[in-house]
């Protein structure tokens, strides 16, 4: 038997893809049609209306306490020994209530008179934050 012998006629096989795409399309109808469709609960995002009765709370003004470069020191724009910003702080919160304190050195302040007024606004248990000055550039 020689390998040229017979030769077999390949057929072209053709798939008919009518009955598969009928079944897809009854399933789909199918899951449509059961599908539950829920209509979804939501939180109204308006807000109320103002209240006339609401006054805006009143705040205590800030103690500001201010360190320029020749490290002099001032506390509510009044010039202050650094022995006397602790007090000079009592006397302010003890006229306008519980007020916080706010630092504001210069740059080029004396890391030590920072540190040394930190303290002492600490030490009057008010809330204390230290706050780079702004610069404008």
């Amino acid at each position: 038997m020689s390998r040229h012998g017979r030769r077999r006629e390949q057929e072209e096989v053709d798939v008919d893809m009518t009955p598969m795409l009928d079944i897809v399309f009854i399933l789909l109808i199918f899951f449509i049609v059961t599908a539950v469709f829920v209509q979804e609960r939501s939180i109204s995002l308006v807000p109320p209306p103002p209240s006339e009765n609401d006054e805006p709370e009143k705040s205590n003004p800030v103690i500001l306490i201010q360190i320029n470069d020749r490290d002099v020191i001032f506390v509510n724009d009044q010039l202050t020994d650094i022995r006397r910003v602790g007090p000079s702080i009592e006397r302010f919160r003890a006229d306008k209530g519980d007020s916080a304190i706010l630092i504001v050195p210069d740059d080029d302040a004396s890391h030590g008179i920072v540190v040394t007024v930190f303290d002492a606004a600490r030490n009057t248990g008010a809330p204390t934050m230290i706050q780079r000055q702004a610069t404008g550039s």
